[in-house]
Parts: structure tokens; sequence; C-alpha cells
């Protein structure tokens, strides 16, 4: 879908919405919601989840789901008002914050990186990477900070080892780039790690097993709807917390699996395994931002924008309306009568 149209639909959408909220909120229906989400991959598990088995429904919301590809188009979604709530990276938050804006985030979905690093055969390992090509989104995409904190990680140095960043495009891109030899090396999400192998690739690192605290996947919202509809946000977290469980619980893997198929347009449902396995191994318990991620997040995009140097990891979290449902007691038990 090109981005014009992407905008239309949201537009429809929005004006569609204003204009039942009204009627829905006097006749007891679902209130209808739109949500973004700004990646294809396992970290947005719970979310698509929360809609394909109804607990945003479940909590009074008729939500419909929009992919906004890359973290930057997301939080200007947000800051324009096209939706109240989005599941994206935390390094675009941050920089718009840092520029003004009253993005937030209220809930981490993933607070680790959640990627692979797959390379042509010749490299074998971080140090091979010297003077190669390393296939990302774009610059300043969570991608993009992911392999740069990877290589520092190393001991590696961007310039000094000329380490060169592709802006190649999505995953799918990416993947091709490997294929065709224009990149050496490209980072996707671990659930392609066995094909790529199985193709004769390498899979040069897991960077979750990098000690890293990182907010690879968060869910923002602004301040001004914070104060002015508080009761949407909860119930969008209440939504994602209950898929959050519901994934989490082994006896719904092959449902799991199966919405993992249709968003992620797999052949089937046995090529869905290691892209739940990669997602069972980062989502939390408790759906907290972690302080440490936003705090080494904010040091490192200091160190290019200094803008960003202002910004307090404090202020970008609120998590106002998750205490509350923990203290409750919700998050523990979602399904509780």
């Amino acid at each position: 879908m090109s981005n014009h149209r992407r905008f239309c639909r949201v537009l429809g959408f929005v004006l569609s919405a204003s204009l039942t909220i009204f009627c829905s909120a006097a006749y007891g229906q679902s209130r209808r919601v739109l949500l973004g989400y700004s990646s294809l991959s396992s970290n947005q598990t719970p979310v698509w989840v929360g809609k394909e088995e109804g607990f945003y429904k479940r909590f009074g919301l008729d939500a419909e789901l929009i992919l906004i590809e890359g973290g930057t188009r997301a939080a200007q979604a947000l800051i324009s008002g096209d939706m109240p709530a989005m599941f994206t990276a935390g390094q675009p938050i941050i920089s718009a914050r840092a520029r003004g804006s009253d993005l937030v985030l209220i809930g981490g979905v993933v607070n680790k990186m959640n990627y692979i690093l797959a390379s042509a055969p010749a490299i074998k390992r971080p140090e091979d990477l010297r003077g190669k090509r390393v296939g990302i989104t774009q610059i300043g995409s969570s991608s993009y900070h992911a392999v740069v904190l990877a290589l520092k990680h190393w001991g590696l140095d961007p310039r000094k080892d000329r380490v060169t960043m592709l802006q190649v495009g999505n995953q799918a891109a990416r993947v091709a780039s490997l294929q065709t030899g224009g990149s050496d090396a490209v980072i996707v999400n671990p659930g392609l790690g066995t094909t790529l192998k199985e193709r004769g690739f390498n899979v040069l690192a897991d960077f979750t097993e990098l000690p890293i605290p990182y907010p690879q996947q968060v869910l923002a919202t602004r301040e001004r709807t914070l104060k002015t509809d508080p009761d949407l946000l909860e119930k969008i977290l209440k939504g994602f917390v209950a898929a959050n469980s519901f994934c989490l619980d082994s006896k719904n893997k092959e449902k799991v699996k199966a919405v993992l198929v249709k968003y992620l347009r797999l052949e089937s449902v046995n090529k869905a395994e290691e892209h739940y396995q990669s997602a069972m191994k980062v989502l939390p318990k408790k759906p907290y931002v972690e302080l440490a991620g936003i705090s080494s997040m904010i040091d490192f995009m200091a160190e290019t924008d200094p803008l960003v140097a202002k910004v307090k990891a404090e202020e970008v979290i609120n998590h106002s309306l998750l205490k509350r449902l923990d203290e409750s007691g919700f998050i523990d038990q979602p399904f509780r009568k």
C-alpha cells in the first residue's frame, strides 16, 4: 500500500470514527479506535493477537490495526492526532520529545534488541565486518541503532573500521539485498534465522543475547491524550495486557502461531515456529518500559543529536495507568471475572 493510500485510509477512518463515537457511547456499543504498529515482525505478536482473539473488543474497543512502517512516520502519526496510541520503537519517540512534542511511553512491549545479524558465508565473526556493508532499514531507525550498539559492544567503530550502513528498506528488501550480494550482512527478525541458514548464510549474532537494554518496542501516546481520554488508553492497555498474557501461556501456542501466519503471510503454521519462539524469548510478563533502556538510548542518541541530551528518561515514561492495573491485580490475572 502506498503512503498516499495509507494516509487516505487513516484520514477516512478518523473522520468515520469521529462521527460514530457519540452514538457508540450512547448505545453501549464498542468504541472504534485506530491503533498503529510500525513493523512486520514477531515483536507485534500480542498487538495482533489482541485484535484476532478479541481482547480489545472485550474491553469495549472496536480496534482497527494499521501498519505505518518506520518509527519516524509512527511518531508523526501520533503527533498529528491521527491515532491515540502507537506500538513502535522508542528512539523516534525520544527524538520527537527532544523537539518539543508531548509524546510519552505508557507500556513496554520488548525491552531488548530482538534481531539477528545474518551474513554472507565468508563472514563468520563480528570482526569480519570490517570494510563490509550492512543492510538496515534507514539511518536513524531502530535497526540502525541496534547495529551501531552491537558494533560498539564488539569493539568496532563504523567509521574507523569502514563498516558501511546501507539504507535498504523493510525486512523483505534486506533479505533480498543479502541474497543478491548487495549487502554483506543484514539485520532481520530472529524468525528468519533457520530459513537464511538453509540458504547458506550465517547467523552472525543473536542480539537478544547481548547485555544491552533497548526499547525495541513500546506503546506510545501523547500526554494530551492521557489527560483528555485516559479511559480509552486504559482500555487499550487492558486489551494489550490480556493479549500478552494469552501469548505467554503455552497452551495457546497454536492459536498464536496462526495469528503470526496471517500477519507475516507465512506459507504454513510450521513456518511460524521460529517467529513464535523469538517472541516468547522477549515478551515481558509485566509490560513496563525499562528505565535503563531509555537512559541508554538517550546517551547513545545524544552523541550525534545534541537536542536529545536535554531529555530526561523519567520524563519520557508515564506508567500511571499501567501501575493502576498492576496494583489492582489485573496484570497477574487479566481474565479474572
